[in-house]
């Protein structure tokens, strides 16, 4: 089979699992659901838990850099919930088949639908999340401007990307075992190395940790506009770039391996 035929297959599949949007959007109700079960406040657990997360990291870094807590609140708070939003992509991504094994032994559903549950499951975490900068919004009278705008195109190069770093770690997980446990080290210490809690500007030298790190212009093009700040070209240009491989590197690992995956699983 040509290489043109197996991604056509694959843009097949992952069309035909996002019309499977039923059976997935109702799994990642469940398991929210589920997760919060004989909970008095239920899923709201998840807005408290990061708002609990942000408040500590925002009067700590608040206090290491001494800058006003109403410029630093907003701007810890949204690059956490961005970084936490990818972070669950790319470790649940790693697990998306794997867990989904009964399923696809059990079913012909196309495979990417629990793709498509892991990314709408987390996008319903980033919505929760989302709630704590509301409240920031209010409380320092954060209103919007026209450089808001600017989130019509940030956000869908985030979800893009995010999109694609699932599609791409789901098979290559389910080949290689040791890529999770890779993953998630990985993410600890890029945690640290990605403007999250600190500007590019704070750094006095090896600049090169943000300028070339996709992570940091992938959580720019998210945050900045929300700050009332129009993100910068090189920015959007990188960031959509990311965007774009990875979408297209996803893909063609389904297309040149979900023949297989059922043998691997």
């Amino acid at each position: 089979m040509s290489f043109l035929s197996c991604m056509s297959e694959a843009l097949a599949d992952l069309v035909g699992g996002f019309m499977r949007h039923p059976v997935w959007r109702f799994m990642a109700d469940r398991e929210l659901k589920l997760r919060y079960a004989r909970s008095f406040l239920g899923p709201i657990w998840i807005t408290l838990t990061m708002g609990f997360w942000v408040a500590g990291l925002t009067l700590l870094y608040g206090g290491l850099f001494g800058a006003p807590l109403r410029e630093i609140a907003p701007f810890i708070t949204l690059g956490v919930i961005a970084w936490n939003f990818l972070t669950a992509l790319l470790t649940e991504g790693c697990m998306c088949f794997l867990q989904a094994k009964g399923y696809l032994m059990q079913s012909r559903m196309p495979i990417s639908t629990f793709v498509w549950l892991v990314f709408y499951r987390n996008l319903l975490v980033l919505a929760h999340n989302m709630g704590i900068f509301v409240v920031l919004v209010v409380v320092f009278q954060l209103w919007p401007n026209i450089n808001w705008l600017w989130a019509l195109l940030g956000w869908p190069i985030l979800f893009l990307a995010g999109l694609g770093f699932t599609m791409l770690l789901s098979v290559v997980a389910a080949r290689y075992r040791d890529i999770a446990p890779l993953v998630s080290s990985i993410m600890t210490v890029g945690f640290f190395l990605t403007p999250v809690m600190w500007r590019p500007s704070d750094l006095q030298k090896n600049q090169f940790i943000a300028t070339y790190n996709p992570f940091a212009h992938l959580i720019d093009v998210f945050r900045t506009p929300l700050l009332g700040e129009a993100p910068t070209q090189y920015s959007i240009i990188f960031a959509l770039g990311t965007a774009i491989v990875l979408f297209l590197a996803g893909l063609i690992a389904i297309a040149v391996s979900r023949r297989n995956i059922m043998f691997w699983l």
